[in-house]
């Protein structure tokens, strides 16, 4: 049984958060809105944590007063978005930046609640947009989803992040980023543990020792079953999707997928070429401009540094069943340039996510090659292998262990896609 969660913890939503801003990551101004301010806010928090790593991120609080905010607040000052719009002041003035957070700022919701039509209408919202997008930055505006004036806020940002929502009926033409449902209780099941029964044997004693022994048996029995209460419930963590359309989630933290084929795993094509380890995305997306024309099977892999948040961008090209393939390619690349001498490795990665099918059909080296550009427009990078049975499967990303792929399915789900972990099969087309 399940029971939704009345007062939802914080943690779990600023964990989703951080996923989503994976949806929000080529736009600079985001309404987070919800049902319920509180979750807004700590979304709006945990976006900001993830986007912060790359440029500067202000959160706005037109949801009057949201206490997750509030406390990032640490001064006495109270000027705020209210002020700034009713009195003129500056909203240099007014954002306060995060301790402890670099490029992360706050601009509370002032002397009085900014969760008032003639605020979150305001025309000055389109300039502030423009304002973010011109200097590469992110603004996110907390808003309640039934707040006054949100269609017109809607219209002059670049889209919005629903809390706890599948629509936003305020603002129906809102460009919908993500959505990260409310999270859930799953009580654990009951288990009643009786104490062993035990053949007592009493001495023959006197009636007050007997009734001493009694005593201390019964008082151990309280303290057993006290130690034997139930297990508080587990809170399961909402789960990120880019639309409606959606039917996978993306679990906070993800445990490891088991791979759906593992049947294939003795046929499959378990060696690449390792081009780039990049720690950054433009890193590993400008190798792939460069040369992922030339490059068979080019893709990106997300790849986790341990149980940091960090993450490497490899590139990896070509997919073949045997090491030597692969060494072939790698010494083509380095004569043409495209790889220096010192770098590329043959690395064996049999596992990709799959992301799309091609049935046999006539042409299919030109329908995969359409296939990937349309991927490639979304901005992953695909490719396709041809199948024993003349289909075609696409796939991201190379991997050596399920955990490697974890974080690449979350950024697909948020993409809108529903990958596949499975064991890679087939030939280059």
């Amino acid at each position: 049984m399940t029971v939704a969660v009345s007062r939802p913890p914080g943690g779990a939503y600023e964990g989703a958060g951080r996923q989503a801003a994976l949806a929000v990551r080529g736009y600079s101004s985001v309404i987070v809105t919800s049902d319920d301010a509180v979750a807004a806010a700590h979304a709006a928090i945990g976006i900001a944590l993830a986007e912060s790593v790359h440029r500067l991120v202000m959160i706005a609080d037109l949801a009057g007063e949201a206490p997750p905010l509030q406390t990032l607040v640490r001064d006495e000052d109270s000027h705020g978005i209210y002020d700034s719009f009713e009195f003129g002041t500056s909203f240099m003035r007014i954002a306060r930046e995060v301790a402890g957070a670099k490029n992360f700022f706050v601009m509370p919701s002032g002397t009085e609640s900014a969760a008032i039509e003639r605020i979150i209408g305001s025309e000055r919202w389109a300039t502030f947009a423009s304002e973010f997008a011109n200097a590469d930055e992110l603004l996110l505006i907390v808003v309640k989803c039934d707040a006054p004036g949100l269609a017109t806020l809607a219209s002059r940002v670049d889209g919005a992040v629903l809390v706890g929502l599948q629509r936003l009926d305020s603002a129906p033409d809102a460009n919908v980023l993500a959505r990260i449902p409310h999270p859930t209780i799953i009580p654990p099941p009951r288990i009643d543990i009786a104490p062993p029964r035990v053949q007592w044997s009493l001495p023959k004693v006197g009636l007050a020792a007997a009734g001493l022994l009694a005593l201390g048996i019964l008082s151990g029995a309280l303290l057993k079953s006290r130690s034997f209460g139930e297990s508080p419930p587990t809170v399961a963590a909402p789960t990120v999707s880019a639309d409606s359309s959606a039917t996978d989630s993306v679990p906070t933290a993800p445990p490891a997928a088991l791979p759906a084929n593992p049947q294939d795993s003795a046929d499959a094509t378990p060696f690449s070429i390792e081009i780039l380890a990049s720690n950054t995305s433009e890193g590993a997306n400008f190798e792939i401009k460069r040369h992922g024309s030339v490059m068979p099977a080019a893709t990106i892999s997300l790849v986790p540094i341990g149980d940091t948040e960090a993450t490497w961008y490899k590139v990896f090209a070509g997919a073949f069943a045997d090491s030597a393939q692969a060494e072939r390619l790698l010494t083509t690349l380095r004569r043409r340039r495209t790889v220096p001498d010192s770098a590329g490795t043959v690395v064996r990665v049999p596992l990709a996510l799959l992301v799309d099918s091609i049935p046999s059909q006539a042409g299919m080296t030109s329908r995969v090659r359409e296939r990937v550009q349309a991927f490639a427009a979304k901005g992953v990078q695909a490719y396709g292998l041809v199948q024993s049975d003349g289909s075609a499967r696409i796939y991201a990303g190379a991997f050596e262990s399920p955990q490697q792929s974890s974080l690449a399915a979350t950024a697909l789900r948020v993409a809108g896609l529903t990958p596949v972990l499975e064991y890679r099969t087939g030939r280059l087309p």
